[in-house]
């Protein structure tokens, strides 16, 4: 199994316009075959000190693939290109962790 935490911080302001675009395209990519889970997570307030909150314009998406190669053929898929093409302009910074169970 393949997990893959994804931070995306977008533009001042922009995280909701690009939570949008994130929401429209859920049901193709937990569609796609070796996907387990995919979805996007945002702070929870109230935590104080028990938290390292990942602020007001980030999300990480959340995800864990049967395999490499479901992830990598995920990156390729149409709706992924379509999704990265309208959300560029709303996206100061994306940093995609591709981890592995240590356990």
């Amino acid at each position: 199994m393949v997990h893959v935490l994804a931070f995306i911080t977008a533009k001042p302001g922009k995280r909701e316009e690009l939570l949008q675009l994130v929401r429209a395209n859920l049901a193709a990519v937990r569609a796609e075959q070796g996907c387990i889970d995919y979805g996007p997570v945002i702070d929870v307030d109230g935590f104080g000190g028990s938290q390292a909150p990942i602020g007001d314009d980030t999300f990480v998406f959340v995800e864990k693939w049967e395999s490499a190669d479901a992830l990598k053929l995920h990156f390729t898929q149409p709706h992924m290109l379509d999704y990265r093409e309208k959300s560029k302009d709303l996206i100061a910074n994306r940093a995609v962790h591709i981890l592995s169970s240590a356990g």
